[in-house]
């Protein structure tokens, strides 16, 4: 029987038809003659790689079957190409597949650095499109946090990173990663490269991240010879130009295009503080503009106090006579897209800044007088979103008055554009005023308000919002996405008015056309909307409000709110909306003679009610011979909904039983 076995020929085909058997059998063949191919077979790669279909099927037996680690390791050591070019979605795929595996167990945990490393020797030797690899970034940056993977993750990082790539928080999670742990050499190793800004230009060094155990020798032998079978083919490849960049998209920018350099002609760049005293001399103000154009020129604008050279001041009347010559008087023409390309890293500055420049203040107040709310409206309504005010005053009659007749006469697309706007401005207004500035000498973001000041800006926005928002439902009552925008805008105010340290006296709520609207919609999906935030409201802002209740701000919107559930909870669950409405806002004025003469048809007190309210109404009808109570329907349809009436008829009960109690005692 020996002897037949020595006779069969088992070659590479068959190998492979196995391994595509193991993958539909989920279970790795255990034939002889099949393992031991696979032990000599990591050899024969070496010299002789895959093809892509055969890499295809490698890659899905290590990504789908459960293999053991050995064999993990054995399989993977075969995964050599024959030509530098493993395929993009090959190496996407194991990527995923560790990432998704390395956190498991302590085997899938071995697998994944096993696909690290050769996702480093990968990466090394540039055998596939570095587009792909690029991609997680960010996310392989973040696991350098884990030992057991942090060593092949720290080396593909290294070889990745450009020079823009490097920023502070990425050195200072290094260093706390190596305080935190007894002994990373390889994160010192990254930690040294992040903090030689002329290291991270060079060519990297191979080699520098590999692990001494027999399978990374191995697995690196295999994936470094590929290039090397290649020049004994085609010695052209040997020559000293080198590929040294590559292009690369990320998710929101476009790097630099293919370059190449002469490995044998270095040249030295100008050391930092000469750039900078180049740059920053006398001479150099009137193109002070140009530091808009990159993040080093916006440190340059933020950290630069020195008063002779007074870049700051400088910075803010070229910027303001550029827009106004631009932009209001017309003494420069310019074409659109330059226009929009200077308005573009005005608010990327800004954006990076987390703050509105004065000059660009000034120039909005100025250019919205004349505005026709659509020329570059993406780029302007996001400039109105870094504002800053010095009173009240100046909110109201030099920016909202002069947006009103902008959002007046405006369709549905302005009216969304304008609340998303202002509700962004708002919050960056209350997220400024809880912050102190880090740099008190900044001169571009103006000066710093008094609390009060600040408190009452935040206070007469957030009333005018909460009125524009009334105009928006009444003449777009069933917009679906003007709604989500209003709707969003009451659900981030309740957020912000609860934020600490310091709770300013204010409590806004929705304005009753849009309460009522939402009450009375044909989408449950409104009424579940609705329903969260009252929630919100009573477990959290009625607790804040009990000290306050004395105030006038708070009074009001306490007393309306009240109304508010009074007429929820009669809508919806007790069937008497008209009965009972004096408890309530929306019918407390009417009498029963209008009511008669006006809605003969209409039964006011259960047309709203769960039975009978138009949202609920496909609902009920599917369940009508499953679910007896619509309470129940909706705990598992609009679990708020649900939760709200629960609570409302609780409270109710309680204020029942003490009105007995009270009535006992007297």
């Amino acid at each position: 029987m020996s002897d037949q076995s020595e006779d069969y020929h088992y070659d590479r085909s068959m190998f492979f038809n196995e391994l595509s058997q193991s993958i539909e059998r989920n279970k790795l063949s255990t034939n002889v003659l099949f393992s031991n191919y696979l032990n000599d077979f990591k050899d024969i790669v070496q010299h002789n790689g895959l093809v892509h279909e055969e890499m295809n099927i490698v890659c899905q037996l290590l990504c789908t079957v459960n293999l053991s680690v050995q064999n993990f390791k054995r399989i993977l050591l075969t995964l050599v190409p024959e030509e530098p070019s493993i395929p993009h979605d090959i190496c996407e795929e194991l990527i995923v597949w560790a990432l998704s595996a390395y956190r498991q167990n302590s085997n899938d945990g071995t697998k994944a650095q096993c696909i690290f490393y050769w996702l480093l020797y990968v990466v090394e030797e540039k055998l596939t499109n570095m587009d792909v690899i690029d991609k997680y970034y960010k996310v392989l940056f973040h696991l350098c946090n884990y030992e057991n993977v942090n060593q092949p993750v720290a080396g593909i990082i290294y070889c990745l990173t450009k020079s823009d790539d490097v920023q502070k928080w990425m050195i200072t999670c290094c260093k706390n990663i190596i305080e935190g742990s007894k002994s990373e050499p390889h994160l010192n190793k990254l930690l040294n490269f992040f903090e030689s800004p002329n290291s991270i230009n060079n060519i990297r060094q191979k080699g520098l991240f590999d692990c001494n155990n027999t399978f990374c020798k191995e697995l690196a032998c295999g994936l470094r010879s590929v290039r090397k079978e290649l020049m004994n083919i085609h010695p052209q490849f040997t020559h000293t130009q080198q590929l040294i960049e590559y292009e690369r998209r990320s998710s929101d920018k476009l790097y630099s295009k293919i370059q190449f350099v002469d490995v044998n002609n270095k040249f030295e760049f100008p050391s930092t503080e000469e750039l900078a005293k180049s740059f920053m001399k006398e001479g150099s103000s009137n193109n002070s503009l140009i530091l808009l154009g990159n993040v080093s020129g916006w440190c340059k604008l933020l950290m630069n106090n020195d008063k002779e050279l007074n870049l700051q001041h400088r910075f803010s009347n070229n910027l303001y006579h550029s827009l106004d010559q631009i932009f209001l008087s017309n003494e420069i023409v310019v074409k659109p897209l330059k226009k929009t390309k200077f308005l573009q890293e005005i608010l990327e500055f800004q954006k990076f800044a987390h703050r509105g420049l004065t000059a660009v203040n000034m120039f909005i107040f100025q250019y919205i007088i004349s505005w026709d709310g659509m020329e570059n409206s993406r780029i302007i309504y996001e400039l109105f979103e870094y504002l800053s005010f010095t009173s009240e005053e100046e909110l109201k009659y030099r920016f909202l008055e002069k947006l009103y007749a902008i959002f007046i006469t405006g369709d549905e697309l302005i009216y969304r554009m304008v609340i998303n706007s202002l509700t962004n401005l708002l919050c960056n207004l209350y997220f400024n005023s809880k912050k102190t500035r880090t740099n008190k000498n900044c001169t571009l973001f103006g000066e710093e308000l008094r609390e009060e000041t600040e408190f009452e800006i935040v206070k007469c926005l957030t009333k005018y919002i909460s009125h524009w928002c009334s105009i928006c439902i009444y003449h777009y009552p069933q917009e679906e996405q003007l709604k989500h925008t209003v709707y969003t805008f009451f659900e981030k105010v309740s957020v912000l008015e609860n934020l600490k340290p310091s709770i300013w006296p204010i409590w806004t709520i929705m304005p009753p056309s849009v309460f009522y609207n939402g009450l009375m919609s044909v989408n449950i999906y409104w009424l579940e909307r609705l329903s969260k935030l009252m929630l919100r409201h009573i477990k959290v802002d009625t607790d804040r409000i009990q000290d306050l209740a004395d105030n006038t701000l708070i009074l009001r919107p306490l007393q309306l709110f009240d109304l508010y559930m009074a007429d929820f909870y009669n809508a919806l669950h007790a069937g008497e909306l008209f009965e009972k409405r004096e408890e309530g806002f929306i019918f407390k004025y009417l009498k029963e003679k209008e009511v008669e003469k006006d809605f003969k048809i209409v039964n006011l007190n259960i047309c709203f009610q769960m039975e009978k309210h138009i949202a609920l109404a496909p609902y009920l009808m599917n369940a009508m011979h499953t679910v007896e109570d619509p309470l129940d329907l909706l705990q598992t349809e609009a679990p708020n909904l649900h939760k709200l009436i629960l609570t409302l008829n609780e409270n109710l009960q309680n204020d029942d039983t003490e009105n007995e109690i009270s009535s006992i005692n007297l």
